[in-house]
Formats: structure tokens, C-alpha cells, sequence
């Protein structure tokens, strides 16, 4: 009877010490803090990726804004053209409208470049995105993955 009673005894506590020992994965890492780094890695990709949403929506917007751009800047290049051609053998006036013109010319110019350099940053803004997300998708597998020995 002592014998089963204490083979009980000596089961149980195994059982205890063995479930106590299911919190480190085996390699000596604690499956709590790895939780937590998991967690906080999902929560940090969960906002990368809304951000490259946010980003992805906003390039076909400024590629569409580049080509308007772009076509009331060339617009404006052949009408200030064409003013200075006539200022040339012209009065003060068509001097004036041509210089007029000229700035028209030039502002919608620059607005076209402006438009070039956001679609251009918010092409690298997605590209950097895309590797911060395949970087936590690596950290995080690497977390979940036991160590193998």
C-alpha cells in the first residue's frame, strides 16, 4: 500500500514538474515572452500593411494627376510659344502677354514635376514597405520555428 501510495506521489509531481516544463520550449526560450514578441511583430505588420494600402491606393491617384499634369504643361509650353513668337514683332503688349505666358508655362511645369516626385516617392514608400514586411514575416517565422538541435 506505501509503495502505490508513493508511486502516486512520485507520478503526480512528475506530471506537475512536466507540465511546469511545458513553458520552455526545450531550447530554454519562455513561450510567454515569445508570445509577446509574436504579438507585437503581427500588431507591427498589421500596420505596415495598412500603410502599403494606403500607399498602393494613392499611386494610381498621382499617376493620374502626372498626366494631367503633364499635358496642361505641355499645353501651356506651346501657347507661351507661340505668344513669344508673336512678341517678337510685336508691340509692348504682346511683350507682356508673352511673359505672362512664360510663367503660366513655367508654374504648370513645376507642378508637373511636383506630381513626378510624389508618384516617385510614393513608389519607393511601397517598395520599403514591402521589405519591412517580408523582414517581420522572417522574424516571425523564426520565432515560431523550435531551434532544432
Amino acid at each position: 500500500m506505501k509503495k502505490i501510495i508513493l508511486s502516486l506521489i512520485i507520478l503526480i509531481t512528475s506530471i506537475n514538474l512536466h507540465a511546469a516544463a511545458g513553458i520552455n520550449r526545450g531550447d530554454g526560450t519562455d513561450t510567454v515572452k515569445i508570445n509577446k514578441q509574436i504579438k507585437k511583430i503581427n500588431l507591427n505588420m498589421a500596420d505596415l500593411q495598412d500603410q502599403l494600402l494606403e500607399v498602393r491606393t494613392r499611386i494610381p491617384v498621382d499617376s493620374v494627376k502626372l498626366e494631367s499634369a503633364l499635358g496642361k504643361s505641355h499645353a501651356a509650353q506651346v501657347k507661351s510659344k507661340k505668344r513669344s513668337e508673336q512678341a517678337v514683332g510685336g508691340d509692348m503688349d504682346d511683350v507682356k502677354l508673352a511673359e505672362k505666358q512664360a510663367k503660366k508655362a513655367a508654374n504648370e511645369t513645376s507642378d508637373a514635376e511636383d506630381a513626378s516626385k510624389n508618384l516617385e516617392s510614393d513608389r519607393k514608400s511601397e517598395k520599403k514597405l514591402v521589405k519591412q514586411i517580408e523582414k517581420a514575416k522572417k522574424e516571425l517565422d523564426k520565432l515560431q520555428l523550435p531551434k532544432s538541435e
